[in-house]
């Protein structure tokens, strides 16, 4: 099935297209996302934002595993599918028209590298500008003056942010089964981090990630060793620390702040982890100061 490039500039979705020009596009997706065979008319960047992304296409059928660290290049006529590796997972994709890549080899610099490079799909490591500029262009915060020309600029710059990595970056092999378990790994610990003082039940993760309550179990303790329990309270004791030696509030609301019941639960935890109990940290804290 071909998918042409105006047709991927008038989703039915409206709220999928982050921009898009008489060159190129930008679209997000998300969810249980699933995409059958297909092709493009155009080339196709697909970069995940959050979770993994399965890709296989006709040179590679077997399929590759995208994660954080990496994006894939499908350069035009080339057919493939997509589908999400867990429920939550984000991603943009970026297609570029062959005219658009003319005048950007014309204007801007030569591109002969990059056809070389991208005459079969190619896995690309993703630098931190890419990160960034991905994550700025899918904020949902620019509603005011002038948001859809920055939406635009973003979106050209994530383009050519790709262009540069694949023609000076290092291309990457596909990832297994066990490394997409790892990526999941990772999207785990960083969603009991930033929920650290709230309970999280393992139904609430199997209803996030999308994967049964014990396979997240095992792979979160084959991955770090210990159990999500263990994790968050050792995320909750990092947080305590930090505001015991940053601030001076007073023990319960330390507590309280980083998600245990009362000052004793915190000390219990404190005594258990660091082996020293809240006042006791903050008066080495104060010595330390002191020297």
């Amino acid at each position: 099935m071909l998918r042409p490039f105006n047709q991927l500039c008038e989703p039915a979705d409206k709220s999928l297209l982050v921009a898009a020009d008489a060159g190129h596009a930008t679209l997000t997706g998300s969810g249980t996302y699933a995409m059958p065979w297909h092709w493009h008319d155009c080339l196709m960047f697909i970069l995940p934002s959050h979770g993994a992304v399965e890709l296989r296409h006709e040179d590679r059928r077997a399929g590759t595993w995208l994660s954080q660290d990496r994006f894939a290049v499908v350069p035009s006529g080339r057919a493939h599918q997509t589908r999400a590796g867990c429920a939550t997972h984000t991603h943009v994709a970026v297609y570029v028209t062959s005219d658009a890549l003319h005048q950007l080899d014309t204007g801007v610099g030569s591109l002969s590298e990059f056809r070389r490079r991208t005459r079969t799909p190619i896995l690309v490591r993703r630098t931190a500008a890419i990160r960034t500029l991905q994550e700025l262009s899918l904020r949902n915060d620019m509603n005011g003056y002038g948001a859809m020309a920055t939406r635009q600029a973003l979106s050209s710059a994530l383009l050519m942010q790709c262009i540069g990595e694949v023609i000076a970056g290092k291309t990457e092999p596909g990832t297994s089964p066990r490394e997409h378990g790892m990526a999941l790994v990772a999207d785990l610990e960083a969603f009991v981090t930033r929920n650290a003082d709230q309970e999280i039940p393992l139904d609430t993760l199997e209803a996030r990630f999308g994967i049964s309550r014990r396979h997240i179990t095992r792979l979160f303790r084959e991955g770090k060793g210990i159990s999500i329990g263990e994790f968050q309270q050792r995320a909750r004791y990092d947080n305590a620390c930090r505001l015991l030696a940053e601030t001076d509030l007073p023990i319960g609301e330390v507590a309280f702040r980083v998600g245990f019941e009362s000052g004793a639960a915190l000390a219990r935890a404190m005594r258990r982890i660091g082996g020293h109990s809240p006042s006791e940290l903050r008066d080495s804290m104060a010595r330390s100061v002191k020297r």
